[in-house]
């Protein structure tokens, strides 16, 4: 690396030299530099968390939240990537991807020392994409000065299955007056042949997951104190609440959309149309015309915070064109499920799949 004397036209080489014998640390400095300026890494992330203790007790150097959603799990280490830091990062991803949106929340809240509201808002606002997508793929960042050539083997080969991993290298130069220059490099994928690689994936991909929105809506039926999949198929209705974050998920739905109901952990229970906006629950009137919460509802507490427009349960009407009980739920291994209420149904396998079962 070349320093440049314009006056002079000459070029003056930087001294390279490690952050050990500067006396860096990696949690004290290196991290600290990329809490403040993510965009070393080569775009723009959203911090979330720092030093996030994980139930092992180890700790995440930096959580973060990209442009299109993804969690973005930074590893750091000072002069030397060691031999497993791959491997020790997958860990950290593995765990993090069962983060429900509400967990994140409650993560990036805890960093700013706000609210998860505040949380949440800023998160939407960040994102270029739906928040129903939250959390729907991790991504990996490695950081170090020097990659070990056994790490480098493992990220190529990782990267061939689908893995998003990513190798940044933090090379520290000193001048003659002794002021630090860093020069950040991506090593994995190359800028280069970054959009070659994209395209491959997205090929690779294009076998499981539809290009296009077939117009199919995937909604959450869960089941609890306040709302039952009985009670949903009786009345004629689905339903969600006790919070804005789950109540203005169902506001998605447009009279006339279809929907597919899928219960966690069972499968797919019922295919219908929607008949109605989002209502308050008290507001909501069944077909003989008697309001829902004045029903023989098999729920426990239908009506807590009925008054409450931010933590009322809200319903929407469904006309059912065909349900199961749960126990005659359809599934197969590798079915699409969400964690979210509401979201757009896009995977083939399982559009197939429940057009067989609930639609032909």
């Amino acid at each position: 690396m070349f320093k440049v004397n314009i006056e002079k036209k000459e070029l003056i080489q930087l001294e390279t030299t490690d952050f050990s014998n500067l006396g860096l640390k990696e949690r004290f400095d290196i991290q600290e530099w990329i809490e403040k300026t993510p965009s070393i890494l080569g775009e723009e992330l959203l911090v979330i968390g720092k030093e996030v203790i994980l139930p092992s007790g180890k700790r995440l150097d930096l959580l973060c939240i990209d442009k299109s959603a993804s969690l973005v799990i930074i590893e750091l280490k000072r002069d030397d990537s060691g031999s497993s830091v791959e491997w020790q990062a997958i860990k950290y991803a593995s765990y993090c991807s069962n983060f429900l949106p509400e967990e994140i929340y409650r993560q990036f809240a805890l960093y700013m020392s706000s609210s998860s509201e505040d949380a949440a808002k800023k998160i939407e606002e960040f994102i270029d994409s739906d928040i129903e997508c939250l959390n729907k793929s991790q991504r990996i960042i490695l950081t170090s000065k020097e990659f070990n050539s056994e790490v480098i083997s493992a990220v190529l080969w990782l990267r061939e299955f689908g893995l998003d991993i990513q190798c940044t290298r933090l090379a520290p130069y000193l001048d003659s007056n002794n002021e630090l220059f860093i020069k950040p490099e991506t090593i994995i994928p190359l800028p280069e042949a970054k959009d070659y690689i994209e395209k491959k994936e997205i090929k690779n991909k294009k076998s499981s997951i539809s290009a296009e929105w077939t117009g199919y809506w995937f909604v959450n039926v869960g089941e609890g104190p306040h709302r039952t999949w009985e009670d949903n198929r009786r009345f004629n209705y689905i339903g969600a609440g006790q919070g804005t974050r789950y109540s203005n998920a169902l506001k998605r739905l447009n009279i006339g959309d279809k929907i597919f109901a899928y219960m966690k952990g069972v499968g797919y229970v019922g295919f219908g149309e929607v008949q109605s906006e989002a209502h308050m629950i008290k507001n909501f009137p069944t077909e003989s015309g008697k309001p829902l919460i004045e029903c023989e509802l098999q729920s426990e507490r239908p009506s807590e915070n009925c008054d409450d427009e931010k933590l009322s349960e809200y319903a929407v009407k469904i006309k059912w064109i065909k349900t199961f009980p749960a126990s005659k739920a359809k599934t197969f291994s590798g079915i699409f499920a969400n964690q979210n209420v509401v979201c757009k149904l896009r995977h083939e396998a399982t559009l197939k799949f429940v057009h067989k079962e609930f639609v032909t």
